[in-house]
């Protein structure tokens, strides 16, 4: 089962999962900053449970939204990620991709 993530997606993906040869930094180890976890417990979390951490400490537009998807032409099921805005943007461009359209559909003489 292939993963496809949104570059910001895949940085958040990577920022949770951390580095295993750098100790944490001084600031995770404060709890009022988010909490802080091993290795192991970062490896054994799903996508979507790292997307929910992540999202706590994010404005709404940051949030990162992960939904199962089956591509054109696939049978395969994909997760794609990717934040609020993007949603967002990626519906006002379609919307407006739409709309000509829609003014071409109703005729010229009627």
């Amino acid at each position: 089962m292939k993963t496809i993530l949104t570059p910001f997606a895949a940085a958040i993906v990577l920022t949770l999962a951390g580095c295993s040869s750098i100790g944490p930094p001084s600031y995770a180890l404060n709890a009022q900053d988010g909490p802080a976890f091993t290795e192991e417990e970062k490896s054994a979390m799903t996508t979507e449970e790292k997307a929910e951490i992540y999202n706590e400490q994010q404005d709404q537009e940051d949030q990162v939204v992960c939904r199962r998807e089956r591509p054109v032409g696939s049978r395969m099921m994909k997760t794609v990620c990717r934040t609020r805005s993007e949603i967002e943007q990626e519906r006002v461009e379609t919307q407006d991709a739409i709309r000509p359209a829609k003014g071409y559909s109703q005729g010229a003489g009627n």
